[in-house]
């Protein structure tokens, strides 16, 4: 009775496992198919997808990618209406640090197209067909002599991957369309995403994050500011945390004489950011020298609503 009883537990497990197994190898196509209705519409997509990144990444090559910077806004406002105005100035002074790290690392590392920055409550305007007065100079502020003069444009902006909850968009309906999955990968430094806030497919490289392993820091990082009359001064050192690697102390520089310290997480450094986006960089660069531009000639005309 004993040994029938093993052999039954055994089946079981084995069954078991052999289901767990199929799922498992199911669950690649699963993490593309979820999303669609039928094998048929899944077909269309594998197709696709590959035209498309195809066509994205030259027409890119022509255009222009637009960073997204935050404004915290919502925060300093709720600090300010709970009477804690220097929590308040110093969430403006942090945005201004961290926004300013990123612009001048893209600006020193990103040479694949022509970039453009904006805050994040001006995407609207953008996408609306506004092309000056909500573009930033280095100095943070809304310049009005710049406009974009590119018509192609993607978004970067640090955000979540998503286990897309849509899949290809046509334009006639993509504005009405909002990105609704579930996060899949955790905060991605850059997520590269189409005009309408969706984020790309692969093949194409939309995602990247920040960091190299050989800044092992796990601490926090003083950044040394000015704030006086309502203007913040701050000095990027591009070489800080390399600078504390080499000292035989393995201290920060001290701070100057008559500016203030923030503690800030390595991933706001301008060090990081600056691998990440050397890293996009070489990766869109690698993509389109493998990708020629498809001829809308020859493109399915199915496929063409999805061009944009």
């Amino acid at each position: 009775m004993a040994q029938l009883l093993n052999k039954k537990v055994i089946f079981l497990l084995c069954f078991f496992v052999s289901v767990f197994f199929i799922n498992a190898q199911e669950g690649n196509e699963y993490q593309y198919t979820k999303d669609y209705k039928d094998p048929q519409q899944f077909e269309k997509f594998r197709k696709r997808r590959k035209i498309i990144a195809a066509w994205q990444i030259n027409q890119l090559k022509d255009g222009a990618l637009v960073v997204k910077l935050k404004t915290n806004i919502k925060q300093i406002d709720a600090f300010n209406n709970h009477g804690e105005k220097d929590k308040a100035i110093e969430k403006i002074i942090e945005t201004y640090i961290v926004n300013k790290n990123i612009m001048m690392a893209y600006l020193d590392n990103f040479k694949f197209c022509k970039i453009y920055f904006i805050y994040s409550n001006s995407h609207d305007s953008l996408q609306k067909g506004v092309r000056t007065g909500i573009f930033l100079d280095t100095n943070l502020t809304i310049d009005p002599n710049i406009s974009m003069t590119e018509k192609f444009y993607l978004i970067a902006e640090k955000d979540f991957s998503y286990n897309s909850s849509i899949g290809f968009v046509k334009e006639d309906s993509a504005k009405f369309v909002r990105e609704k999955g579930n996060p899949s990968g955790g905060m991605y430094d850059i997520v590269i995403k189409n005009k309408y806030g969706h984020q790309l497919k692969r093949p194409f490289p939309y995602l990247c994050g920040f960091g190299k392993k050989i800044i092992g820091y796990m601490g926090l990082i003083p950044m040394y500011y000015k704030y006086e009359d309502n203007k913040i001064t701050y000095f990027i050192d591009k070489t800080q945390l390399f600078d504390r690697q080499q000292s035989p102390t393995k201290n920060f520089k001290p701070q100057p004489k008559g500016f203030k310290t923030l503690q800030f997480n390595k991933g706001d450094v301008y060090e990081w950011i600056s691998f990440g986006v050397e890293q996009l960089n070489d990766n869109l660069k690698q993509f389109y020298q493998g990708n020629a531009k498809p001829e809308l000639d020859k493109i399915d005309p199915e496929i063409k609503p999805f061009l944009y």
